[in-house]
């Protein structure tokens, strides 16, 4: 009998384990994170719906979002649930518009990546239910410091915190019972919180938290990470003498006021103070809601850039790189912090959220797929979504609407890259798989890949090849070039499967080969260049390129092979490549 006994609760633990392992997870592999699904790698080839598209099942099916997402080879759907609409009353939910999402996703065959948009979205409380709304004596507001209210929810109203966290574990409880198969597979938690309009929050709560102790919890962290901080945290920290008591301007200075660059850090101990209470805030709720269902769960931000000065010209207290490791600290169930980016300074912004082993994950993007390739080449992303791309309204929209061609290649980068297989991932962390961008602060970017160093340019400075065809044709080829020129999508995705193969999707660019050894004799020319797609993890070729075409250069979207050598012939002997 006892062994019987003894047989049932292992036959038990084995369930619970395999249980544990279907959940959607984020692995660490090889000095890189990877996102899994049922124990699989899963790369997202995704997009966000407009804010309110989602509250409507009859509304998405009427402007066939369904339809468009399968023909841009969606994987995975970024959808919006609001906290006003699940909880119209105190205590009483109804999740009816975030039913028919999974029931849609999944009959289409696409995961969800769901949003909660609740105590904040964009700085403001607009989300947050009506008998929130008209209470600020038990949901306290913000205030500046001329004693303005503004129509943000205070980080310190513990009422506020209490019924988003509520409401907030009562959707993932809901979700878990709906939906086992694992449609949903990430949350984002808010949605670009912080205050815009104060360097910090100025109300009674927080005017005592201010005055008071820097807390335990942040200090043991700085502690324990001394070192390894984010540097310019770790500047200020040493400055005052790595002090482990003390208010916040004893522990990291009285801050400066100067905005004039926008990469300093002005009012960086407001920063610093602000975030912390933001982030203990939604720790609580990330905490409760993974207790319901633990699935991976992230948050998002709106990025400082140039024109918007001191924290409030920015949202202050956003999980941004500079105070990554006060939300560490005070937010643990946070799995890592995603950029919304519409700023030129694309690379710098995936340099700085790289720090510290932050996976990069871009939530809300314009539609660029040269910026996709990029971050998937270059920081093995989780995803990258362009932000509004559904129905009608989204062309011409600039904060992240398509054109027709934007969405289209958008769709053929997408279809290129999931036909991949475990391509990406099994060459994560690896100097196997590179990424570029052409940008009009590099407009030849190079990589080194092997024996050899590769240069992009856009396809904006091509011109045609003179075969003889005399002036006036060559003049028309030209003028043809420039106006199918994009300057601003070109760059590329390169893996490298042999010393000298290469597989490069790309948009718009122009592909050179050059030998990394300065002393190497000869040129390098090309064996073999393929146009084809991947299928199921492989190669399927299509045309041979020779002759004329003779080149690797990619105009539009689309995957090459390509196998060079070095020649013998001197540079200088022939003009053919």
């Amino acid at each position: 009998m006892k062994k019987q006994w003894f047989m049932l609760l292992l036959a038990s633990a084995l369930l619970c384990t395999a249980t544990a392992l279907a959940q959607p997870a984020l692995v660490k592999k090889n000095g890189s994170t990877h996102f899994e699904i049922d124990g699989k790698p899963f790369v997202m080839f995704t997009g966000e719906l407009h804010n309110s598209t989602s509250t409507s099942e009859s509304y998405m099916k009427e402007i066939g979002v369904w339809e468009q997402m399968k023909k841009a080879n969606f994987n995975t759907v970024i959808a919006s649930c609001s906290w006003d609409v699940i909880e119209r009353e105190a205590g009483k939910y109804d999740f009816t518009s975030v039913d028919h999402v999974i029931k849609n996703a999944r009959e289409n065959g696409l995961k969800v990546v769901m949003i909660w948009f609740a105590s904040w979205k964009n700085s403001a409380s607009t989300y947050a239910p009506s008998y929130i709304k008209r209470n600020h004596e038990k949901y306290p507001l913000v205030k500046n410091a001329e004693g303005k209210f503004l129509n943000i929810l205070s980080a310190f109203g513990e009422n506020s915190k209490n019924a988003d966290k509520k409401a907030y574990e009562a959707l993932m409880r809901h979700i878990r019972e709906i939906d086992p198969d694992h449609t949903v597979i990430m949350m984002q938690v808010e949605n670009e919180m912080g205050i815009l309009g104060s360097i910090r929050d100025f109300s009674d709560l927080a005017e005592k938290a201010w005055k008071g102790q820097v807390p335990e919890d942040l200090i043991n962290y700085l502690v324990a990470h001394k070192g390894k901080l984010f540097p310019e945290l770790e500047k200020v920290w040493k400055v005052n003498g790595y002090k482990t008591k003390g208010t916040w301007e004893e522990v990291f200075g009285k801050s400066h006021s100067n905005t004039e660059d926008w990469k300093e850090y002005p009012y960086y101990t407001e920063e610093i103070f602000q975030a912390y209470y933001y982030a203990k805030y939604v720790g609580e709720i990330t905490a409760a809601g993974k207790a319901a269902h633990n699935i991976p769960m992230y948050v998002n931000n709106w990025l400082k850039q140039p024109g918007m000065g001191a924290p409030g010209g920015f949202p202050s207290g956003s999980p941004l790189p500079e105070v990554i490791d006060v939300w560490r600290a005070a937010a643990p169930a946070v799995d890592f912090t995603a950029p919304d980016i519409y700023m030129p300074e694309y690379k710098w912004v995936l340099s700085q959220f790289a720090l510290s082993e932050n996976p990069i994950f871009i939530p809300e993007c314009r539609t660029d797929i040269a910026k996709a390739l990029y971050a998937y080449g270059e920081y093995d992303a989780l995803g990258f979504a362009p932000f509004g791309f559904d129905g009608p309204q989204a062309v011409g929209m600039g904060a992240g609407g398509a054109s027709n061609e934007d969405f289209a290649n958008l769709g053929k980068c997408y279809g290129l890259l999931s036909g991949m297989g475990t391509m990406l991932t099994d060459n994560y962390n690896s100097d196997k798989m590179r990424g570029v961008l052409v940008t009009d602060d590099d407009q030849s970017p190079t990589v080194e890949m092997g024996d050899y160093i590769i240069t992009f340019k856009s396809t904006a400075s091509m011109r045609a090849f003179d075969y003889g065809q005399g002036a006036e044709q060559l003049a028309a080829e030209n003028a043809a070039l420039a106006a199918r020129a994009r300057t601003t999508q070109s760059g590329a995705l390169i893996i490298q499967t042999g010393a000298d193969e290469f597989y490069i999707v790309g948009i718009n660019a122009i592909i050179s080969f050059a030998a990394k050894d300065s002393k190497a004799t000869g040129r390098v020319l090309y064996d073999t260049i393929e146009e084809g797609v991947f299928k199921d993890g492989k190669w399927i070729a299509g045309r041979n390129l020779n002759g004329d075409e003779n080149r690797p250069n990619i105009t539009g979207v689309g995957a090459k092979r390509i196998v060079v050598y070095k020649s013998k012939v001197n540079a200088a002997a022939s003009r053919w490549e």
